[in-house]
């Protein structure tokens, strides 16, 4: 239905912003800490988007993330501050069976109180699988209106609100309403979406869609320290200081131990698609500082020396990789007449 010209008044004049105009920036509820400080994860009114392989943990670090902010408590890395008056925490799921779903519930009371069966007031979990993505849009859409308190929203599985995640209409209608969501009730939704296997990529147009418009997005893999499995928790977008990658390890009862989260884990070479947008960012501005261009024989080994500077050591296969990366994502461009890559940013 076309809005009329009233309305569309009313938004152009509720639009407009001046410099001097005030504002307050908007409250942090999660913080993860690390060796240089404490750094912002996610705040409310925005929303933020873990990517894992299947099996690496994603719904033990959420988990995690559910229990510290239930609490008020740090656990592992993550330290929690939601307003007194936004405490109410939402998990939905749409993926799992009722009996998974009790486990991870299980799970948030143990990091919660030690108690797998002590459910905590503050929150409110609701398995959504056996439903189709309409009711699900309807039922989180009811949710967010109609939660006193609510502060911070859950959807795992976020990718079973679309019918396909490469559909571009889709995509954008989902982002569209998540930033709807958030900005409207004042809250926070952190979304969890499988990676490609093939690379480290969020799966399709949604993924692409959740990684433009998400305020964070943190990967998840495996390690080993010790001969224990290790969740690693690294950032690949952000629009604040990026936090320090860290890992957790649980025990049998289910529980994090700092002490073996400070013992540290052997981190993982990344690989080319892992490269963050500041990475490879510097990476260009290092090639192209005293240049205005370069060829494709003095590119590459431009990008793998700025990739030393910056700690990351490639081969070559790895270091042309990065090179094609480059080109695809838009951060430089081929005059394939010159034969020439010039820069697509400033430098």
């Amino acid at each position: 239905m076309a809005l009329s010209n009233e309305e569309i008044r009313k938004i152009v004049e509720a639009s407009y912003l001046k410099a001097d105009h005030k504002f307050e920036y908007p409250p942090v509820c999660l913080e993860i800490s690390g060796e240089y400080g404490n750094q912002i994860f996610s705040t409310l009114g925005n929303f933020s988007t873990i990517l894992a392989p299947p099996k690496v943990g994603k719904t033990t670090a959420t988990s995690i993330i559910a229990g510290a902010l239930l609490t008020g408590r740090r656990l592992s890395n993550f330290i929690p501050s939601l307003p007194k008056d936004k405490k109410v925490l939402v998990w939905i799921d749409t993926e799992q069976g009722k009996p998974e779903c009790i486990k991870t519930i299980q799970s948030i009371c143990n990091q919660s109180n030690g108690n797998k069966t002590d459910h905590p007031e503050c929150l409110q979990f609701l398995s959504l699988r056996k439903y189709g993505k309409d009711i699900r849009l309807d039922v989180i859409e009811y949710i967010v209106s109609n939660t006193p308190d609510l502060g911070f929203l859950v959807i795992d599985g976020v990718r079973d609100l679309v019918s396909s995640i490469n559909s571009e209409i889709e995509a954008t209608i989902i982002a569209d309403k998540l930033l709807k969501w958030t900005q409207e009730a004042n809250i926070h939704i952190l979304t969890i979406l499988h990676q490609n296997k093939a690379d480290a990529n969020a799966r399709g147009h949604l993924g692409t869609e959740l990684m433009n418009k998400a305020e964070t997005v943190a990967s998840l893999s495996r390690g080993e320290k010790n001969g224990n499995r290790t969740t690693i928790i690294e950032p690949k977008f952000t629009r604040h200081k990026e936090f320090e990658t860290f890992a957790f390890t649980i025990d049998n009862n289910g529980l994090v131990h700092d002490s073996e989260i400070k013992s540290g884990y052997e981190k993982k070479s990344p690989t080319v698609d892992q490269l963050t947008h500041h990475q490879l960012e510097a990476v260009v501005k290092y090639c192209f500082s005293n240049v205005k261009y370069l060829s494709y024989g003095n590119l590459w080994p431009e990008i793998k020396i700025a990739l030393g500077k910056i700690e990351i050591d490639f081969g070559d296969n790895k270091t042309k990789q990065v090179l094609t990366k480059l080109q695809t994502d838009g951060y430089i461009v081929l005059n394939r007449e010159l034969k020439h890559y010039f820069p697509n940013m400033p430098v």
